[in-house]
């Protein structure tokens, strides 16, 4: 059953039964509620086709369907129909339980120990804060041993002709055929996926990771007058849609790069937890009234 929180400025629909995603996200103004993300059917409950979902314990895909960990690898199996790798993790095809809830917050909770190595217990905290939502994610290795860890959400948003991008980065990951990294380049100033200033999205596909991210963006929807502030404390983020034709497309906050259980070295984000340890991450997505306002809101704290 769908769980709706409101502050009077947003409101936010989230289903804990379908991996703890939001169904809508909206801005409550004087001409109705306004959608800050891709809204979804009546009765849709395929976290791909709603507003946003949590990614525990990883992002995106693995290479070859196996995690090598500590001298072992470790099969996954693949978990959405068309995809061949494994994908984003278990967290969002499970069901989260309700640990605490008000008006304004929600606290859901999940134990999962299906697919070794991870082992562990999450928690995810929706909040509304004026004119913010603030989203908590945190993991806890509960197995023995250790895993490596990481953790994002996927956001949904509405693709227009006139929307704007601006996320400063370093660099890009090319990737191949099966979507996993190729290669990495640095961005120039004369790069189309140069987003340190606002700039429109590819008119082809895209579907890569940036690094170097500085954990600030913004999106900008001028036709509608609207505009929403990202904040994160990862350092990383994934743009996907496939192409100019499309009606949405994702700005993805992650841990870490894409396979990076294959790529060997720490810098890559993930992070490694003994039993016990805890890893936790922070996002925060606020309204700009107008969308006119060049100017960034401060993170909520």
């Amino acid at each position: 059953m769908a769980i709706i929180l409101d502050n009077g400025q947003l409101r936010l629909t989230v289903d804990p039964s379908a991996g703890g995603s939001v169904s809508r996200f909206d801005a409550l103004t004087r001409s109705g509620p306004v959608p800050l993300m891709r809204p979804s059917s009546p009765g849709e409950r395929d976290p791909m086709r709603l507003a946003l979902f949590p990614l525990v314990p990883w992002s995106n895909r693995i290479a070859g369907g196996e995690v090598p960990w500590r001298g072992r690898r470790y099969g996954l199996a693949a978990n959405r129909p068309g995809e061949p790798l494994p994908i984003h993790g278990d967290g969002w095809q499970q069901p989260w339980w309700v640990s605490g809830q008000e008006a304004d917050w929600l606290r859901l909770t999940l134990r999962s120990r299906e697919q070794p190595p991870f082992d562990y217990q999450a928690e995810l905290i929706y909040r509304l804060a004026g004119t913010s939502l603030v989203v908590d994610l945190a993991v806890t290795h509960k197995g023995a041993g250790s895993a490596p860890y990481g953790l994002g959400l996927h956001p949904w948003f509405p693709r227009s002709a006139d929307v704007r991008l601006e996320a400063p980065a370093d660099g890009v990951w090319d990737v191949d055929a099966d979507q996993l990294p190729s290669g990495w380049r640095a961005l120039g100033a004369d790069d189309p996926w140069d987003f340190r200033r606002p700039a429109p999205l590819p008119r082809d596909r895209i579907d890569n990771l940036f690094t170097g991210w500085d954990g600030r963006a913004r999106l900008h929807w001028p036709a509608r007058g609207v505009a929403l502030e990202v904040t994160a404390d990862v350092s990383h983020y994934l743009v996907f849609s496939p192409g100019q034709d499309a009606d949405v497309f994702c700005f993805e906050p992650v841990s870490h790069v894409v396979n990076a259980h294959h790529l060997g070295a720490p810098e890559h984000g993930l992070v490694e937890l003994h039993t016990g340890e805890r890893y936790a991450s922070r996002y925060c997505f606020s309204w700009v009234a107008g969308g006119d306002s060049g100017a960034r809101n401060a993170p909520v704290a």
